[in-house]
């Protein structure tokens, strides 16, 4: 009896003892149809294995998925590159001579190999490697149908996962994956649901990372009975319910029941939050009057790391006859050049409530939560840096004279020099529910003996769910420089403001 760490390819006569943690059919062009298996032995070591058609008569019905099974007799050939269910180097094939027996081993042990979120938002796992995620559904929207070639409809179903460390995670699941989350989260009577996606693919999507299900490869579980989903529920027990409202095609508004950290932060308004010396979060109901036009409005990222990458040079090439424009860009974090980048929104906004006024950040994935358009689309395929500060697309124009609830980091820089620019962690673009009365006493006890603008019962909002985002990079990792100036918010006059405003160099 060997372990699979021990197993080469050199030979066939190998026999093994493992426990069928996966199981799907599958067919392509090459191979045809076949059944994939994910096998563990005892010591948690995975490998991929196939059986296909021909063998599946005398094999299929002998590896049902849970059981320990002694395995004798395979081939193995390289794991290949994309898509890899295992870190395994190698594949098992089962071939004629392969026999499939009862174990009398039985371990009660799933095997997982959980990711924590901030590794995956890091960059730090092989994207070509499927991994195991658990976190809590939050933010989930409609269940999409999307029109795909060949005129098949796939269903669609994007959501925020949150993990136990509270950091949040986009995810995106397709066909039946997405339709039975959605259909949990609807059944689902106190709104919580912790989900595990086992084997799920690590994407880019806009230059955001992004977890979704990897065709039939992957396996999920809702409110799984295990120690990191009971975790959840224990910490559930003493986190607040925020009401989110979210609005469908057809206009419909529906009520759905949320966690939202955010929602047991404190509501200041801008004097309060001005005055706040502590490094802490909390909420800000305010007016954008301005854009703050000195800072633009986009930057290009690196399509590895997200953040930001400096000009390197522009060429002109003849291709085919035309003129082609190539571009080369520097990395700082990564320490390359790099020749494909992705336009993200970062835009400064000055805003002010009823006594006082403050500048705000939004980086790309709050700020496309509430600018309609994508910053790759207001560019309309442009790569080159901004030169004209006079004019700004009118999407985010649009913005002025707009009211939301911002979700604020109040940093070290803002807490030790009299405000500076706050960075926004998330935003509420829909006001019109806002809870009166009774619904504000559920968070009352968070701003006790504390007396802001908007009075009590501001304490309990309901947003659009799709404005919902998260800031992934954290303010340590930004370069020193790029928000810390003071910026000139001094007001000669009441009224809103209606236009971008270029501020004065003092």
């Amino acid at each position: 009896m060997s372990f699979l760490k021990d197993i080469k390819p050199h030979k066939t006569a190998w026999r093994v003892q493992v426990k069928v943690l996966h199981s799907w059919r599958q067919w392509n062009k090459i191979a045809g149809d076949s059944l994939e298996l994910i096998l563990s032995d005892a010591n948690g070591t995975k490998i991929h294995a196939s059986c296909k058609k021909t063998y599946m008569g005398q094999l299929a019905s002998k590896v049902p998925v849970g059981k320990w099974i002694n395995i004798d007799h395979f081939g193995l050939t390289g794991a290949g590159r994309t898509y890899r269910t295992t870190n395994n180097v190698y594949r098992m094939n089962f071939v004629h001579n392969t026999s499939i027996t009862p174990s009398t081993l039985h371990i009660e042990d799933n095997f997982l190999d959980l990711v924590d979120f901030d590794s995956i938002l890091r960059g730090k796992p092989d994207i070509n490697i499927l991994i195991d995620v658990i976190g809590q559904v939050l933010d989930f929207g409609d269940l999409e149908t999307i029109h795909c070639t060949g005129g098949k409809e796939r269903k669609k179903l994007e959501f925020t996962l949150r993990d136990i460390s509270d950091e949040r995670l986009p995810c995106c699941l397709w066909g039946t994956y997405a339709e039975n989350v959605y259909t949990a989260c609807q059944e689902a009577e106190d709104g919580f649901i912790v989900c595990l996606l086992r084997f799920a693919k690590i994407g880019n999507f806009r230059g955001e990372v992004q977890i979704s299900n990897a065709y039939d490869a992957s396996q999920i579980f809702i409110n799984p009975d295990i120690a990191e989903a009971k975790a959840f529920q224990q910490r559930d027990c003493v986190d607040s319910q925020a009401i989110t409202i979210s609005e469908s095609a057809d206009n419909k508004i529906e009520k759905k029941i949320v966690r939202d950290k955010w929602m047991q932060y404190q509501l200041k308004n801008i004097v309060e939050l001005l005055e706040s010396t502590q490094i802490e979060q909390c909420r800000v109901v305010a007016t954008i009057c301005a854009i703050d036009t000195d800072w633009g409005w986009y930057y290009f990222g690196c399509l590895d790391c997200s953040r930001k990458v400096y000009p390197e040079s522009k060429t002109v090439k003849r291709v085919n006859g035309k003129e082609v424009l190539s571009y080369v860009w520097w990395c700082e974090q990564c320490q390359k050049l790099v020749y494909s980048v992705s336009p993200k929104f970062k835009i400064h906004l000055l805003v002010k409530d009823n006594i006082g006024e403050s500048s705000f950040m939004l980086l790309d994935s709050i700020a496309k939560g509430i600018v309609p358009q994508s910053a790759e689309y207001l560019l309309n395929g442009s790569l080159d840096e901004l030169e004209d500060t006079s004019s700004f697309p009118e999407a985010i124009n649009s913005l002025i004279g707009q009211t939301f609830m911002f979700g604020v980091y109040i940093e070290n820089n803002n807490a030790t020099a009299g405000g500076v620019c706050y960075k926004v962690g998330k935003v509420w673009k829909d006001l019109r529910m806002l809870k009166m009365g009774e619904n504000s006493e559920s968070y009352s006890a968070h701003t006790e003996g504390t007396t802001n603008s908007y009075g009590a019962e501001a304490h309990l909002m309901l947003h659009d769910s799709e404005c919902v985002e998260t800031v992934s990079t954290p303010s340590s990792k930004r370069k020193s420089g790029e928000n810390n100036e003071a910026p000139d918010i001094t007001s000669t006059s009441k009224k809103p403001c209606t236009k971008l405003i270029k501020k004065e160099k003092k």
